[in-house]
């Protein structure tokens, strides 16, 4: 993780991916599976690599999925799947923590284990 990073984290305490996104490593990750399928995935993903994460809520009919890690550095990161087409979606994550101080790059460290988690179910389509 770069310092700038670090030092952007003292004051900010959230990260998110999008298309957008100054990094690449925080850019919108595209799958070959349909929401539905990539729901389960997540959740398998979760449950099996991720284990001081809990599902909080899922919300199929929108495609969001809440999870939470509880401890002294309490986080909350919603993963959000779009439906693209029939047979492929995309994945944005917003990843916060709670509290009055930044993060320290706390929440992008969490998204990129979480794909790290992921892509160990399914891969991304190569951009």
């Amino acid at each position: 993780m770069s310092v700038t990073r670090i030092l952007v984290g003292l004051w900010r305490s959230y990260e998110e991916t999008s298309e957008e996104a100054k990094y690449p490593e925080l850019k919108t990750r595209y799958y070959r599976k349909n929401r539905e399928k990539m729901i389960e995935y997540i959740k398998q993903a979760v449950n099996q690599k991720l284990p001081n994460w809990k599902i909080k809520k899922v919300d199929a009919e929108r495609g969001e999925i809440v999870l939470e890690k509880q401890g002294v550095a309490s986080s909350v990161m919603i993963v959000t799947v779009y439906k693209i087409n029939a047979i492929k979606s995309a994945i944005d994550v917003y990843c916060s923590k709670e509290g009055s101080l930044g993060d320290f790059g706390l929440s992008y460290k969490n998204i990129m284990k979480f794909f790290s988690a992921l892509h160990t179910e399914i891969q991304p389509e190569k951009s």
